[in-house]
């Protein structure tokens, strides 16, 4: 059984509590041979706790099958363990994670963990992780749960705090098959807006590829380092820090709209999504279309988890639609953070397109078509 919530973590250091990266965790253990980490997230549940602390030696000799150890398979360091162990490579996996064992270079472990639990720990069954996300599902809700408040504003604080990080990703390519997608829907040289642009990786693929295009993005620090890494590569890219709820492009701007990944799910209530997409059909130039992409449910444990948490919101006096639900992340001071996200049905994002006058084509990987029909958008109420 898959998880709902993937299991996440990272390690922090301990004083002053701040992201750990590889550089600094090497040079701290090069001189003092044993650092002090603060372990967040559940990945390694039940043998590491969130924000337990850790000792972590810079010895290797403790590379054998069990142990903990602090590696950078993705350039962030992490506590795993390794569930073999021969020669130049070792194989690690978290306990918590259902995902297969991995392997990764002897060098890639930046030191061993000195826990109580030792060698001890194997994988956590399967019911005992569906048995997390059931009571993640009664109890987690995004950070601003209160009916006043915008659950949007969590997406913003999300990104805004962990903008350094995509920043880093920015030099990282594009998915081709997404950027061959736009080359053939959208006309060369056309202008091409990119709602949710982040830290600019596609920006600048589109760039390269002969579009002017545009970035908007309401998380003002991810807009920043856009700017900057584009002045970098010495690309014309404009970037406009705003809200696509309530920014207006002007008629007939946009040869292409592209969506990044996930960002219509960021939009909470039905009533507000469509009425982004009726405002970006009325900015198309003729034959433009638009690139969406949203969270897709998959599978009978996803519907039970999203009624949990649609039954729990209900009991909290909660506004939201079935299918609101939650993503969540660790911030930079390692407090474990909930941020919105909705997920849908495949005839509901149909239905929401249609609403705003677009007909859904089939989808390719993350992304949907969609193309504007005849005549005007529909007026009447989203039901």
């Amino acid at each position: 059984m898959r998880p709902f919530w993937h299991p996440l973590s990272t390690v922090l250091l301990d004083e002053p509590p701040c992201y750990a990266t590889e550089a600094l965790v090497r040079l701290l253990l090069r001189s003092a041979g044993e650092i002090v980490v603060v372990y967040a997230g559940d990945r390694m549940w039940p043998a590491l706790r969130h924000g337990a602390r850790i000792r972590v030696r810079s010895e290797r000799g403790g590379l054998a099958r069990g142990a903990i150890v602090l590696a950078c398979p993705d350039g962030i360091p992490d506590l795993l363990r390794i569930r073999a162990a021969a020669g130049s490579r070792v194989a690690v996996s978290a306990d918590a994670d259902p995902g297969a064992a991995f392997e990764l270079p002897a060098e890639a472990v930046l030191g061993v963990a000195v826990h109580e639990g030792g060698a001890r720990g194997a994988r956590v069954p399967g019911l005992l992780r569906a048995g997390l996300d059931l009571r993640e599902a009664w109890h987690g809700a995004p950070d601003a749960a209160a009916p006043t408040e915008d659950r949007a504003a969590t997406v913003r604080a999300k990104y805004d705090d962990q903008a350094p990080h995509y920043a880093r990703d920015a030099d990282q390519d594009a998915d081709p098959a997404l950027m061959a997608r736009v080359r053939e829907r959208a006309d060369a040289g056309g202008r091409v807006l990119v709602v949710g642009s982040g830290a600019g990786r596609e920006c600048s693929a589109l760039a390269r590829n002969g579009f002017r295009v545009t970035g908007i993005d309401f998380a003002p620090r991810m807009v920043d380092m856009a700017r900057a890494d584009a002045a970098r590569r010495g690309l014309d890219v404009e970037f406009v820090a705003a809200d696509i709820r309530s920014w207006t492009a002007g008629p007939a701007a946009f040869a292409g709209v592209l969506f990044t990944y996930d960002v219509y799910s960021f939009l909470p209530g039905r009533e507000t999504r469509v009425a982004v997409l009726r405002a970006l059909r009325s900015s198309l130039a003729p034959g433009g279309v638009v690139l969406l992409s949203a969270r897709r449910i998959r599978g009978t444990w996803a519907r039970t988890v999203l009624a949990i948490q649609w039954l729990s919101g209900r009991r909290r006096g909660g506004i939201g639609e079935w299918g609101d639900s939650h993503t969540r992340w660790v911030a930079s001071d390692g407090t474990l953070r909930r941020s919105f996200v909705r997920l849908f049905t495949e005839p509901e994002l149909s239905r929401e397109a249609g609403l705003a006058g677009f007909a859904m084509e089939p989808w390719f990987g993350g992304h949907a078509v969609l193309a504007p029909t005849a005549g005007r958008a529909p007026e009447s109420r989203v039901p």
